[in-house]
């Protein structure tokens, strides 16, 4: 048994029980988004953030390709900035039996107004270094995924540790998921760098609000949600966890012109793809297939 199955065996089996008031789910239909100031428990955490930490050091691909820095080009050499790892339960299915995940999938459902049963999951991680952890600029989720089907869908994004502005919270412009999807483009205007941005108006960032979180609370957000998170500054690492939840799409009457998705896929395509060996590629619609998946900040 290598280390990271040795402390997969280690989960701490707590019950840990988590719904959303009337008030909140109210709430997050009119702005988008929604806190919660504790989705797992202290032992479930400390597990999470063990598992994370030997996730980053091995710059595991769980999912071929599943590894690379959001702001930084695909075959960017030097220290990563902004790093993610997708589909982390695939490398460590115990993720899926933990309260951060039973809970998420539940306030989904409550959000959604559907039964727990018929949601899709899956999970990335996203890992801000201390002083140097890069921004990711304004965008959609939904900005990611595949034009030609339709969503309903939310992330629930849990921080490791305090989310503090210094550290590079996320920030969110209330009500702005009941709008379309933005024009995106890539980070510096290049294909090769995976994270996307859009020009919110100046009265939507006149009016935005940042979400500090505590370490083991969560914020749930609408996929068409505007939201950023800004760099770390701070002396400490800013890690965080994120499910996604969704119905399974449906085929769109008609799909839009998304220039940025097309040529985003070229670079997707155009890697040099590393995974683990033997990792298959992230399943249809889940998520986190280039074009498909959503980016959390």
């Amino acid at each position: 048994m290598d280390e990271l199955e040795a402390l997969a065996a280690a989960r701490p089996t707590l019950e840990f029980h988590v719904s959303l008031s009337d008030e909140a789910i109210s709430r997050f239909h009119d702005e988008g988004y929604v806190t919660v100031a504790r989705i797992a428990p202290d032992a479930e955490l400390e597990w999470i953030g063990r598992l994370y930490d030997l996730l980053f050091a091995g710059r595991t691909a769980p999912v071929r390709g599943g590894y690379f820095d959001l702001v930084r080009s695909y075959e960017a050499e030097g220290e990563d900035l902004l790093p993610q790892i997708l589909a982390p339960e695939q490398a460590v299915p115990a993720l899926k039996e933990t309260a951060f995940w039973k809970n998420g999938r539940r306030l989904a459902a409550q959000l959604m107004g559907v039964a727990e049963a018929s949601l899709r999951g899956w999970g990335h991680m996203i890992r801000k270094p201390a002083r140097i952890g890069e921004s990711l600029p304004w965008h959609q989720d939904e900005a990611y995924w595949d034009p030609g089907l339709t969503y309903s869908a939310l992330g629930c994004w849990m921080p490791l540790d305090a989310a503090t502005i210094e550290s590079g919270c996320m920030s969110f412009v209330p009500g702005s998921h009941l709008g379309d999807i933005r024009p995106h483009k890539h980070v510096g205007d290049d294909p090769n760098v995976h994270g996307l941005y859009c020009t919110p108006t100046p009265e939507e960032l006149a009016r935005a609000v940042p979400a500090p979180t505590p370490a083991g609370g969560a914020v749930l957000h609408h996929c068409r949600m505007l939201h950023s998170s800004g760099p770390n500054v701070s002396l400490n690492v800013r890690r965080a966890y994120a499910n996604e939840w969704q119905l399974p799409p449906q085929k769109a009457s008609s799909i839009p012109k998304r220039d940025w998705i097309d040529d985003g896929r070229r670079a997707w395509d155009s890697r040099s793809i590393k995974g683990e060996p033997g990792s298959s590629e992230v399943p249809e619609h889940s998520g986190a297939r280039r074009g498909v998946g959503p980016e959390k900040s």
